[in-house]
């Protein structure tokens, strides 16, 4: 890459980086992560605000560079390129600076410049779209020497607090309406960032054509394009349901079941999809039992999935997956001769079992909620259970058994 066109960049995306305004907080403890020279990254889906996050914690830098890697004139950027990018930051900015480096993975040998960078004591803040920043390359290269923000879409405090609606004090009977309603809108289109701002359902359409595009078909390079088309859109229509290699055999057309565990996997790569597993106390058995499938955003389900807007109950679902997911819970669900939607464990037991339900108005439908939850709790000595409702706020107490009903946007708005 030419120098004298490279220095033109970097000056040119600083003077970008400083205009940029009008950022919400995240709901981050960000001061833990700007102690010791660790390289942090920030993982996430597309448009989920990594880049605002980093912005906004440049902000508490006066020394700094920004490159964003993701820039259609990096395109010809190469490992040998780095050389003369390391010296023309030294020539505009000096020695003692500071790095934020925005969708990095689209370098090749990247982390062999960020591990100089490091090894010369340098602060470093990176993002990535791709979650093998996590793992192999990671690993590899940067052991013991980074730490990890997973960023997601808004969660509904983060909504709230974009829409400059208060939830903190206490909640009047005005305020509770205004956060019902926004509570409706964050259930039905997501926390994509520029979607809430821009009120632009639209987006998400985009969003997941530039995911399923450009990160999965063309990094992995992709040939059976319907094919693959075809599971990712079974799977979403298909939320919270369990499935099979088998069955998505059968269903897609596609032969290997390696490939279909493969095509998961990238999914699940970028972000798009989690997976969980039926809790057993035998790793062996727990490893071969059917999978159910989430996403990491309700916007999907409305703009990509099939025919799934109206499954209000799986879209609860969905939204309690994603929460229990940003406050890092290690998830199961649990299947006997009934089932519980999710199982919480914590050390090597399970603490929490959690119910979602659309309501609990009809009799049968509360009947078999129950049962459900009632089974998982005597099976895991739980003595308080939880539901999870659009409306309903009460407590059942069943022999020696507390089960909590609450509005799943209350739960949303607990620590």
């Amino acid at each position: 890459m030419d120098k004298l066109r490279l220095k033109q960049l970097i000056i040119e995306q600083q003077e970008y980086f400083k205009k940029v305004e009008g950022l919400i907080e995240r709901d981050i403890n960000i001061n833990s992560y700007l102690k010791g020279n660790e390289i942090i990254l920030i993982t996430g889906i597309r448009r989920c605000g990594k880049s605002s996050l980093l912005k906004l914690i440049s902000n508490l830098f006066e020394k700094k560079v920004y490159i964003n890697f993701d820039d259609i004139r990096f395109t010809d950027f190469n490992i040998n390129d780095f050389q003369d990018l390391q010296e023309l930051i030294v020539e505009l900015y000096g020695e003692e600076i500071n790095y934020f480096l925005d969708e990095i993975q689209n370098i090749p040998y990247w982390e062999k410049w960020v591990n100089n960078l490091y090894m010369n004591n340098k602060k470093v803040f990176l993002t990535g779209s791709n979650s093998n920043l996590l793992s192999s390359e990671i690993s590899t290269f940067l052991t013991g020497r980074n730490k990890v923000i997973k960023l997601q879409p808004f969660s509904f405090k983060e909504f709230l607090n974009l829409k400059k609606i208060d939830y903190q004090s206490i909640i009047t009977t005005s305020q509770k309406a205004k956060i019902k309603t926004a509570f409706q809108e964050y259930f039905s289109n997501g926390g994509f960032p520029l979607i809430i701002k821009n009120d632009d359902l639209d987006l998400s359409k985009q969003y997941f054509e530039d995911i399923l595009n450009k990160d999965v078909l063309t990094r992995y390079k992709i040939k059976q394009i319907k094919e693959i088309k075809d599971l990712i859109l079974y799977l979403l229509s298909n939320i919270g349901k369990t499935y099979s290699y088998s069955s998505l055999k059968r269903i897609t057309g596609i032969s290997s079941l390696s490939t279909i565990k493969n095509y998961i996997d990238y999914f699940k790569n970028v972000f798009l999809l989690n997976t969980i597993t039926r809790f057993d106390y035998s790793i062996k058995k727990q490893k071969v039992s059917s999978s159910k499938v989430y996403t990491i955003d309700n916007s999907f389900l409305k703009t990509i999935a099939f025919n799934f807007s109206e499954n209000l109950g799986r879209r609860l679902e969905n939204l309690v997956f994603i929460d229990l997911i940003r406050r890092e819970k290690e998830v199961y669900y649990h299947l006997g001769k009934k089932e519980c939607d999710f199982v919480i464990k914590k050390g090597l037991k399970i603490t929490q079992a959690i119910q979602v339900s659309k309501s609990l108005s009809n009799p049968l439908i509360e009947q078999r909620e129950l049962q459900g939850l009632l089974e998982a709790m005597n099976k895991y000595k739980l003595t308080k259970g939880l539901i999870l409702t659009q409306e309903e706020e009460k407590e059942i107490k069943i022999r020696d058994k507390i089960i909590i009903v609450k509005p799943i946007w209350h739960y949303l708005l607990e620590d």
